[in-house]
């Protein structure tokens, strides 16, 4: 054993690495805490491990950011949520070619972008959401913590976020960092077969509620499972480790829909462009990508999934009218599809017919006011098209709704810069450096706001407020 010695916030903490397969052994954790005696959890420390969380997430480009994507997602998490009695979470999408979920501090749970692409209809998507929204309402995740109540909090929060996002983040801190080194992965903390079972019973309670197929979470389990068999143990899916399968858990949760007899389940349309947005934006390859539809699309009599996905890849190619002409025919089919009305709007950006796209946004911002995608759509036409002022007076109206939104945070501190704004857009830079926890960098950006906010009473009283609530943060 390679002993290592780790400073975190408050002190130094033993890890204990296996030289021969690198993987860092969770019991050596466990026993060390019990040598050192150390007090559970106070409720502020796990409101401070949510909030570190939140901001190793916030920091990691391996996370999709797509409005649309994270609309559809979060939507589809709160209509779960609503009927599992639970306050609705937050969802994010992971890059990720493993098929993996992970719920984490705070109701954030995580979904890698291959279990989207992996699932084969809504009910075994929202299966699996479900499932992770039962471990969050069951408090799985505290409990395990509780159990493992040795480490410190930037040294928990960095772990977590490391097997959340699944890569290497260098900016995640060093507790990340060595976990990720030493091989820690979820499969390491796996919840027990019974707390699994829990989940699976409570989640399956949600889909029947919310009006989804609730033979999706057995299906999906089960697929999992046989596809596992012909691989060799390490490239058993990562679902299959961090969530322990046998065949009896599969059995119970069929008994418990045997009962409930045949029903039809239809999936959304929204679904299967959502699907496809996913698809097209985690692609290294979109004129390959593009090859896939062009021949799948004739296979199934062009399906209006298969022909978005299509014109996405085309707009990634910057082949702007044959994305135009495939656009068209779906938009007459479903003139008021959100999917379909930001895709011409970008083509006709792509085009430079600005009126055009400009007056698709607005139309589109007016038909859906409190719509998050539309709005950020809206404003990013306007940037586009040199409207900057009126990109600014959106993304503001945006920011009082979406407070802690990095995207929406990070447009509008473009936005402001390209109006002409310095001193606010070096302020709003500021805020969103304090939603990845980037504290040093986010005083020395509002110093830069305060030289150049040099007549703006009303600003400088604000920065100073941010410095001094900054500094307070830092010396506790």
């Amino acid at each position: 054993m390679i002993k290592m010695q780790l400073k975190s916030g408050f002190k130094f903490l033993n890890l204990a690495l296996c030289a021969g397969i690198g993987a860092l052994i969770l019991s050596v954790l466990v026993q060390t805490c019990f040598a050192e005696g150390l007090s559970p959890y106070s409720t502020n420390e796990l409101e401070e491990l949510e909030k570190e969380f939140i901001q190793l997430i916030n920091q990691s480009d391996s996370v999709e950011r797509n409005p649309l994507a994270n609309q559809f997602i979060n939507h589809l998490g709160a209509k779960l949520a609503h009927h599992g009695h639970i306050k609705a979470p937050y969802f994010f999408i992971v890059k990720s070619s493993e098929i993996n979920a992970f719920a984490g501090p705070g109701g954030y749970i995580g979904i890698n972008s291959q279990l989207i692409l992996t699932t084969i209809n809504e009910s075994e998507l929202a299966a699996v959401m479900a499932h992770e929204l039962a471990h969050v309402r069951l408090h799985h995740l505290y409990a395990m913590l509780e159990h493992q109540k040795q480490m410190r909090i930037p040294m928990a929060a960095s772990m977590l976020a490391s097997i959340a996002l699944g890569v290497l983040n260098p900016t995640a801190g060093m507790g990340a960092m060595m976990a990720s080194m030493s091989g820690l992965a979820q499969d390491n903390i796996n919840f027990t077969r019974a707390k699994e079972k829990e989940a699976d019973r409570i989640g399956i309670d949600m889909l029947i509620k919310a009006g989804f197929n609730p033979q999706g979470m057995a299906e999906f389990f089960k697929k999992m499972q046989q596809n596992s068999r012909y691989y060799y143990t390490a490239n058993i899916p990562a679902i299959l480790r961090t969530h322990p399968m046998d065949d009896d858990r599969i059995a119970e949760a069929e008994n418990r829909t045997v009962r409930l007899g045949k029903k039809n389940y239809t999936d959304t349309l929204d679904y299967s462009l959502f699907k496809e947005l996913i698809r097209v934006s985690v692609t290294t390859e979109p004129k390959r990508l593009f090859d896939f539809y062009d021949h799948q699309c004739r296979k199934q009599n062009i399906s209006s999934a298969c022909q978005y996905g299509s014109v996405l890849a085309l707009l990634n190619m910057n082949n702007f009218t044959n994305a135009r002409e495939r656009l068209n025919s779906l938009l007459m089919e479903n003139p008021n599809n959100l999917y379909y009305q930001i895709a011409m709007a970008q083509i006709e950006l792509g085009l430079k017919q600005y009126d055009s796209s400009l007056n698709r946004l607005a139309s589109m911002q007016n038909n859906f006011p409190d719509n998050y995608a539309a709005l950020m759509a809206h404003a990013q036409g306007l940037l586009a098209a040199n409207e900057a002022e009126k990109a600014t007076s959106i993304l503001l109206k945006g920011s009082r709704q979406y407070q802690h939104d990095l995207p929406l945070c990070r447009e509008l501190a473009r936005a402001q810069a390209k109006a002409h704004q310095k001193s606010y857009a070096y302020f709003t830079q500021a805020q969103c450096l304090m939603l990845e926890g980037q504290k040093r960098a986010a005083i020395a950006q509002l110093k830069v706001a305060k030289n150049l906010a040099k007549n703006d009473t009303y600003l400088l009283l604000r920065i100073d407020a941010k410095i001094d609530e900054i500094k307070l943060i830092m010396e506790n």
